[in-house]
């Protein structure tokens, strides 16, 4: 006689777990953020990683309607940061560019010259309605840098220039004295100066005259000026036939602050 087996019971199978509701979207916001705030330092490529993190703070904001919101947060705080940082870095390039291009003009100190340049007095002097403002230098005044670097321009001396001069057929020379003290603490080049230099007379270019034969000299000075010193070297340009106001702008590094010298020449 047999007897029947008694039935088997199993246990009920756990209900699979529910998938997370947009938590891919959270992971992605993470990552998109992460990748704008390291991005945003580089000038060039932060306009990508903005754009990216952008794109992320949007399936952040979506996301946070899901089961993953810390994360969420996370990649929407991140992926504001990245856009932030990268529009502050921006901003600080361009008008660093801005400072570089056009360069600040007479934001120095003008004081009172040495007297090694002081007008001779056959130089003409300016007339009172061109008498340049306290903070426009003119010849003989004393011109410095934030850095301690100082300038002076001595009064322009009529120069003729030699033969084998450049540029010939000029109609009227002048020469000026600079004067140079390094009060960095650095070596100076004399010479960052005279390839810096822009003059104009009378709303015009003035051209520089190279003359290496005659009395006027000139070109390019490549003394090196140590700290605490003081160098003096002359440049000499081409002028109209009859005396006008002269303008002399020296800079000592691209992008730093202009010195404009006024007076008649």
């Amino acid at each position: 006689m047999t007897h029947p087996e008694a039935p088997q019971y199993y246990p009920p199978q756990p209900a699979p777990p529910k998938p997370a509701k947009f938590g891919a979207l959270a992971w992605t916001a993470l990552i998109l953020g992460i990748v704008g705030v390291v991005g945003s330092p580089i000038i060039i490529l932060n306009n990508l990683t903005a754009i990216v993190a952008g794109v992320g703070l949007v399936l952040g904001v979506i996301a946070l309607f899901g089961t993953r919101k810390v994360l969420a947060i996370i990649g929407v705080v991140l992926c504001v940061a990245g856009i932030a940082f990268t529009v502050a870095a921006q901003a600080a390039a361009v008008k660093e560019l801005d400072e570089i291009i056009n360069g600040s003009t007479n934001q120095g100190q003008v004081s009172e010259g040495s007297g090694q340049s002081a007008a001779p007095e056959q130089a003409a002097q300016p007339p009172a309605a061109q008498t340049p403002s306290a903070e426009t230098p003119t010849w003989g005044k004393r011109y410095t840098w934030k850095d301690g670097l100082a300038v002076e321009i001595s009064a322009p001396a009529a120069c003729t220039p030699g033969q084998f001069s450049a540029p010939q057929d000029v109609a009227r020379a002048v020469k000026f004295t600079v004067t140079v003290v390094n009060g960095t603490d650095k070596p100076f080049e004399a010479g960052l100066l005279t390839i810096g230099d822009n003059a104009q007379f009378d709303g015009r270019t003035a051209e520089k005259i190279f003359d290496s034969s005659g009395g006027c000299g000139g070109g390019l000075d490549s003394a090196t000026i140590l700290p605490g010193k003081t160098y003096t070297y002359e440049v000499s340009y081409a002028v109209g036939a009859q005396p006008g106001e002269m303008q002399i702008a020296l800079q000592p590094t691209f992008g730093a602050d202009k010195a404009v010298f006024v007076g008649q020449a």
